[in-house]
């Protein structure tokens, strides 16, 4: 019998997808195989009966995310699935499904098919003539991640007619068992169908033949990683509107809503059991969230249990960075990177606009702090840990989210206090993501279409002023128009390297200062009276049309909501926010009144003394020549806005950023082969693209 495909269906209502991952009543590992082939027998029946053979069907239209991130819209020519029914025992029938009738298809690493064939060689070699294949075989078959999910064939052979395999698989069974071996998660191809059914199994060696661009493209299995209908378009968060960002120490209302996406780290969104160390850095993509880790290693299930009171919503497993040197692996420490994009879309960024979760930590106050990061790499806000053991930490921004870090807080160092390094993380909550236009540095160049295709390649070729040649896929090159282009990627930036703006660095001076300007653009300048931009040095800048301005080797810092209320002026340091009713410029920097209102996070929560230790600085001005990374605000002048997507804009590979038809009217005068030209009034600046990070045009109407 030809094994190319098996399928294992379960109920597939719209429950299964729900956002909310939360505890439930588990099986015991007996009920959990009767369940299974209960299902298996009673859905492999009603979806024979509902996928009929059909041999003429027209092109259907898809989205195709490949292994390599690049997501494409095709037109699928191939008309079948073939499928093939399975019991416990291994009998198997092929049969057919219409691929009219998918929602969306999400393929395994490779295909359960020659899964089976090795479990069945497995348990043939536990008969073997030689004692060192037979023990060999049974060390493999009691392995969760190689028979975990093949339970029920290994129960087939309990009647074996050789004594000795009937007691190895009897030994086999109990030591799954103990481990309470469940389904590895993405070990079957899944199939989503229009009516909400969901089929589990596998597509075998899967080939389809597809229209792309109006040629002819062939993809095999090993190139896809899921398919999908196409969705409606989607909507870019708002801009061109002020940026409001909130910081809480309680959840209120604002997080743990049912319209919410919350994660407890107890199941996968798939229903699957985590235990510790799982590593969930990819498991939560199918929900938009997926974790990371700035040094080598991983975040996994640390299982530790967070003391809390009964209104905080932690408990059970929690997650933890798993620092890995060699073969030893430590726990508890390092930082902790949380990003998100599309539900299901893992190479597709996006942004929440809520985001809150618990924290463990053990000793002292202020010893973590939550960072939030905009699509710019722009810090929107910094929370610190309060005094609790148990903390909550809650960010509300009306411009997306791209990124949280969790680390210890590198600004205890102006009161030279030890710092407990031990920290834990629980039930993860956020707002439903939104597509943005990410510009952290990507592992290789891309291209975002304006249907919302992103296509990632070795090599961005730009076919004179008006078009550019790639090869997406496979080596056939495709020219594509600038008028269907959202955005160019190059992928040339100065930090190559993970580089954490928050880790203390020696002190030195800098004498480079960056200033946003009123549409968004963001310049390096000479800061002085007047201020110039290091670009175009003859272009004098006017202080009015400042948002805000910060050393250039220290992320800026936003203000947050109702800030501006208290005053015309905000100056954000690391540890707190003093709001002048003026600053003034000088040519050597700029001060103001030492007795300006200072904001402090209130850290006390619920009856704890006070932190008496104040890291927050104590100055009154800032010299440009002298300023240290360490001391210098982020000063502003205005409520800084998001950028209008109408306009458009040049981000190079130093940070800088050149908004199109903006305030200071930069124009794209020329793209050539190797560089661009962009204007500003009579002044010009030739660009080489090995010093552009990314070209986004302006919308279309």
């Amino acid at each position: 019998m030809d094994l190319s495909a098996i399928l294992m269906y379960r109920n597939g209502n719209k429950k299964t997808r729900e956002k909310t991952i939360t505890n439930s009543t588990l099986f015991t590992s007996a009920n959990r195989l009767r369940f299974r082939l209960t299902a298996l027998m009673l859905l492999g029946l009603v979806l024979f009966q509902a996928c009929p053979e059909q041999n003429t069907l027209k092109a259907e239209e898809f989205k195709i995310s490949l292994q390599s991130g690049t997501v494409i819209t095709v037109d699928v020519k191939t008309p079948t699935l073939k499928w093939t029914r399975v019991s416990d025992s291994g009998e198997s029938s092929e049969e057919t499904i219409a691929i009219a009738r998918l929602n969306r298809m999400i393929l395994s690493e490779s295909p359960v098919g020659k899964k089976v064939e090795t479990i069945r060689q497995l348990i043939t070699n536990l008969a073997g003539d030689s004692y060192q294949k037979r023990e060999l075989a049974e060390e493999r078959l009691s392995e969760p991640e190689t028979a975990g999910q093949f339970i029920e064939m290994l129960q087939s052979n309990l009647d074996h007619p050789n004594f000795e395999v009937r007691y190895r698989i009897q030994r086999i069974l109990r030591k799954l068992e103990e481990e309470d071996a469940t389904e590895q998660d993405n070990q079957f191809d899944r199939l989503y169908f229009s009516d909400g059914q969901i089929a589990e199994g596998d597509l075998g060696n899967l080939s389809l033949e597809l229209s792309y661009r109006g040629r002819p493209l062939n993809l095999k299995r090993e190139q896809i990683a899921m398919i999908a209908s196409p969705s409606p378009p989607l909507v870019s968060a708002e801009r061109g509107k002020k940026i409001d960002v909130q910081i809480f120490h309680q959840p209120r209302n604002i997080f743990y809503r049912v319209d919410q996406t919350i994660i407890d780290f107890e199941k996968s969104p798939d229903g699957v059991e985590l235990r510790r160390p799982a590593d969930v850095n990819q498991t939560f993509v199918p929900v938009g969230l997926k974790l990371g880790t700035e040094q080598k290693g991983y975040v996994g299930i640390s299982g530790y249990g967070f003391k809390f009171g009964p209104e905080k919503r932690a408990g059970g497993n929690s997650i933890c960075v798993y620092e890995t040197v060699g073969t030893y692996s430590k726990r508890f420490k390092g930082v902790m990177e949380i990003s998100f994009c599309m539900p299901n879309q893992g190479s597709v960024a996006a942004g929440v606009m809520e985001f809150g979760m618990q924290m463990a930590r053990v000793n002292h106050s202020r010893d973590f702090i939550v960072e939030a990061y905009n699509a710019d790499n722009q810090l929107l806000a910094s929370v610190e840990s309060s005094d609790e053991p148990c903390v909550f930490s809650g960010i509300k921004s009306t411009q997306p989210i791209a990124k949280i870090r969790i680390l210890s807080n590198p600004y205890l160092f102006r009161i030279d206090r030890a710092i407990d390094e031990d920290y834990a993380v629980d039930s993860i909550c956020f707002s439903t993501p939104v597509p943005i236009d990410s510009l952290a540095p990507k592992d290789q160049p891309s291209v975002k279409l304006n249907n919302g295709d992103l296509l990632k390649i070795n090599k961005i070729k730009l076919s004179g002023p008006d078009a550019i040649s790639i090869n997406p896929v496979g080596e056939q090159n495709y020219k594509i128009g600038f008028d269907e282009i959202r955005s160019i990627n190059f992928n040339h930036s100065f930090q190559k390297d993970p580089q954490s703006f928050t880790r203390l660095r020696p002190k030195r001076v800098l004498d480079t200062w960056t200033a946003m300007i009123s549409d968004g653009s963001i310049l390096f300048i000479k800061p002085g009276i007047p201020m110039n931009s290091t670009l175009f040095p003859k272009v004098q800048l006017e202080l009015e049309t400042f948002t805000g301005m910060w050393l250039t080797r220290n992320p800026s810092r936003l203000p947050m909501k109702s800030d501006f209320e208290k005053g015309k002026n905000v100056i954000v340091f690391p540890t707190c926010r003093i709001i002048p009713e003026i600053i003034s410029f000088a040519d050597y920097g700029f001060t103001w009144n030492k007795r300006a209102e200072k904001i402090i996070q209130d850290l006390k929560i619920e009856g704890d003394e006070k932190d008496q230790d104040d890291p927050t600085p104590n100055m009154d001005q800032v010299n440009y020549e002298t300023a240290s990374a360490e001391s210098s605000p982020t000063i502003w002048l205005k409520p800084p806005r998001s950028i209008n997507a109408s306009q458009g804009r040049i981000i190079l590979a130093d940070g800088q950023q050149l908004v199109l038809n903006g305030d200071l009217k930069f124009q794209l005068a020329k793209i050539q082969e190797d560089q661009i030209t962009i204007s500003i009034g009579k002044e010009i600046a030739t660009i080489p693209l090995d010093q552009i990070q990314i070209i986004e045009f302006p919308e279309r109407p």
